[in-house]
């Protein structure tokens, strides 16, 4: 996912400096990430949770966006930038990160028990897509799902105080159903990039070329492949939505925002006949809000 950010949002300028090494100044400011937060839905609770609770999600979400910037839009030496940010989470979990995101990260870090194997796979992600352009199978697709996005719901079981293996598993699920939902969105951006996260077995067995991708419109024959993908993270997202119901409380209520924007998702590229290209599938707030309020009550179940 890239993040976009505006004029000036940046505080350094190039990534390159005269001896080659990035500066803290090279991230964007805090200001901006919030920003940008606030037109997201991290997680769709996040408004209404305890304070405590709110400020440690914002730190995470602060995190991973950085991670984002320096994998996908920052000029320069993009390999360096996620040098530096290893560093200096490192530094985080010692208090003496330089970067103001992540010293702010190390409230949470410390108070939430969050591991830093943990984070550190987000970082890793990034360096993956530096390198890796296309993936062959779909179980390929999801070994990079276990560093691109499982992470980011352990962490943020964590923070709840429930990252027990089993739950963790079944966050895994929803993780990756939402990145795969994530990546069908964005088959064009992606591919403009040079990045083509729909399986090449599965883009062969439909008969689609990457020139498909950016067409006005999804053919008939990638339309079927859009489909044939979101109707498998639609399995994966249901087959961990059970996480719900093993939560109650804060937990319960922030979980239930995710899952219901998978959810939310999925029937937009149902109402949007499976065509990303023609119609820019996002799912709607209402009914987000509806299957958010259904899995608060019902726990996961349909």
């Amino acid at each position: 996912m890239v993040l976009s950010l505006p004029d000036g949002a940046v505080t350094g300028g190039d990534s390159e400096h005269a001896d080659g090494m990035p500066r803290s100044g090279d991230f964007p400011r805090s200001a901006a990430v919030l920003a940008r937060m606030r037109s997201e839905n991290f997680p769709v609770a996040s408004r209404i949770l305890p304070r405590g609770l709110r400020q440690h999600l914002h730190a995470l979400y602060g995190f991973f966006r950085l991670v984002d910037y320096a994998g996908d839009e920052a000029p320069g030496n993009r390999a360096a930038l996620l040098d530096f940010l290893e560093v200096d989470l490192k530094r985080a979990y010692h208090a003496s990160a330089r970067i103001p995101m992540l010293r702010a990260l190390t409230p949470t870090v410390a108070e939430c028990a969050i591991p830093y194997d943990v984070l550190v796979k987000l970082i890793d992600a990034n360096r993956q897509d530096q390198r890796v352009r296309r993936y062959r199978t779909f179980t390929e697709l999801l070994d990079y799902c276990a560093l691109s996005a499982n992470p980011v719901g352990e962490a943020v079981l964590h923070v709840f105080g429930r990252a027990e293996p089993a739950l963790i598993t079944l966050s895994d699920r929803v993780c990756s159903a939402l990145q795969v939902l994530e990546h069908c969105q964005d088959i064009a951006e992606d591919y403009r990039q040079d990045r083509v996260y729909l399986p090449t077995e599965d883009m062969h067995r439909f008969g689609c070329q990457e020139q498909d991708l950016l067409a006005d419109r999804a053919s008939t024959r990638l339309c079927g492949l859009i489909r044939y993908e979101v109707d498998r993270a639609r399995r994966m997202l249901e087959a961990g939505a059970p996480l719900v119901g093993e939560l109650s409380g804060m937990a319960r209520v922030a979980v239930a925002g995710y899952v219901a924007g998978g959810r939310a998702t999925a029937a937009a590229f149902f109402a949007a006949k499976h065509d990303p290209l023609r119609v820019d599938v996002r799912p709607g707030r209402w009914r987000t809000f509806a299957e958010w309020g259904r899995l608060y009550v019902l726990g996961g179940s349909w």
